[in-house]
């Protein structure tokens, strides 16, 4: 990669691009193409463009994953592609941004890594899993299927051998369409079609995959997984209340008042935020979730932000 590449600008440029960071608009974008596809009849040049932009979805989608599972912050994850092992040049400004967080670890290496063809996308999303990924994609179930039905859900693919020729074929064609130039098109629209179709199950069937390798139980419907957001909430909320009572033995009666005034405050805010991403306007119908989801992503900061004041004040005490 050029050295001179602005990796932060970039990044952001994309954020701004492709809307809320927790969307997936990679597999929407390949569930669009083929619907798209699937209307035309007759041979025409765009028919040609439909894997360039297959890939450019597939390619979205696969960053996508690389950033929410390293940002997820699984010990699993967090080792599994090293910087050593990117085409990233390293500086001064790039290693400000990450520990300021205006960039996250997971958006850098997401947007570094090599996916330019399934073998590609195979190495890097192994390494980062630490397992076999296409093993887990051809073993990939509808995961309602697979709560009901276990081993004898179907498989998302039906021949994973096809669909991975499939995948191959669109990466070559989209390298061809981009790189050369044709008197006649080199993709037919029957071919197109079934190439957007065999993408999108790949794409799909490696979301399915990924998500049961890192939590066969998770919830699977809305009400499932507010549920469980809000269970985490609770755990987190205890842990922050028994931290509170702990720095409040410790401070003198004028200094408890003060501290006992500023978490009400910081709780009221955590009340408004949670309101305003729960509102339509925020995130449509699931916001009852995204209520619970920003509940839990303060309480965990703050829980932090406390147990470290609670040992730099240990630190400090003096000894007697």
């Amino acid at each position: 990669m050029d050295a001179r590449r602005d990796y932060i600008a970039e990044i952001e440029e994309i954020r701004d691009r492709t809307g809320p960071p927790d969307w997936d608009n990679g597999i929407t974008k390949l569930l669009f193409l083929c619907v798209q596809s699937a209307k035309l009849e007759t041979e025409s040049e765009e028919v040609g463009y439909f894997p360039v932009a297959t890939i450019a979805a597939i390619e979205s989608y696969f960053r996508w994953e690389i950033r929410r599972l390293i940002d997820s912050g699984d010990a699993r994850f967090i080792n599994g592609l090293t910087i050593e092992e990117l085409p990233l040049k390293l500086s001064h400004s790039l290693l400000i941004a990450v520990h300021g967080r205006r960039i996250s670890l997971g958006e850098l290496i997401g947007h570094s890594a090599r996916l330019n063809n399934l073998d590609e996308i195979n190495k890097t999303m192994s390494q980062l899993l630490g397992t076999d990924f296409l093993v887990l994609v051809k073993d990939a179930r509808d995961p309602e299927l697979r709560r009901e039905q276990g081993q004898n859900a179907p498989t998302i693919i039906t021949s994973a051998n096809d669909t991975f020729e499939s995948v191959k074929r669109t990466f070559e064609l989209r390298h061809i369409i981009c790189h050369e130039a044709h008197l006649a098109g080199p993709v037919r629209l029957t071919e197109a079609k079934q190439l957007c179709l065999s993408c999108y199950e790949f794409a799909q069937a490696s979301r399915y995959g990924i998500a049961y390798y890192k939590n066969p139980d998770a919830p699977l419907t809305l009400e499932e997984a507010c549920k469980a957001a809000k269970g985490r909430a609770r755990v987190l909320d205890n842990e922050i209340r028994s931290v509170e009572a702990g720095i409040l033995s410790t401070l003198p009666l004028p200094m408890q008042k003060v501290f006992q005034e500023m978490q009400n405050a910081w709780r009221l805010f955590v009340q408004r935020q949670a309101e305003f991403d729960a509102s339509p306007h925020m995130n449509g119908n699931r916001g009852v979730l995204y209520e619970q989801l920003t509940i839990e992503s303060l309480y965990g900061t703050r829980l932090n932000e406390l147990k470290k004041y609670t040992e730099k004040a240990k630190g400090a005490a003096p000894d007697l």
